[in-house]
């Protein structure tokens, strides 16, 4: 995680359908465009309706994309969680703010449906090579197992498996 980035988390629809690639290393990147409506209630009229409106785009990165891809489709409702980025590009002459989503968790918003979660498996070499970049850091020569002075000391808390 860097300095001062800015984290979020966003409720919103699943506005297209998930694009999913593998990048030049052999990582997945999945990509779709995120709808968020705000809701306000108009006390005159005892009525719901639709207040501010926003569209950006998310994309995920390995494990998170292939499940993202395999479970997501166009109208789901989805809690969005990662780290918002805004840039300007050029568009026929006009500089416009395009907002991006780079995603390290997505879920279904279990307030507008229900659902089943399917653990994904995979092997102890599979789970470092496809997590995310800000959970892995990359290894840089070997380090030892036992620091010194750990070997002496004894357990504070009791192993559990999970």
């Amino acid at each position: 995680m860097a300095f001062n980035e800015t984290r979020v988390t966003i409720c919103g629809s699943v506005a297209s359908s998930v694009t999913h690639t593998k990048v030049g290393t052999g990582f997945s990147r999945a990509k779709f465009r995120l709808f968020s409506a705000e809701r306000v209630w108009d006390q005159e009229d005892r009525t719901w309706s639709d207040g501010a409106r926003m569209f950006l785009t998310v994309s995920c990165w390995r494990m998170l994309a292939d499940n993202a891809q395999a479970s997501l489709t166009k109208g789901d409702p989805v809690v969005v969680t990662g780290r918002l980025t805004i840039r300007e590009v050029e568009f026929e002459g006009k500089r416009q703010p395009v907002v991006e989503l780079e995603a390290t968790a997505i879920g279904p918003n279990l307030a507008l449906c229900t659902a089943q979660p399917v653990r994904t498996r995979v092997g102890s070499d599979a789970v470092e090579a496809r997590a995310a970049p800000e959970i892995v850091a990359p290894r840089t020569g070997e380090l030892p197992l036992v620091l010194p002075g750990e070997a002496e000391r004894p357990k504070e808390v009791a192993e559990v498996p999970f």
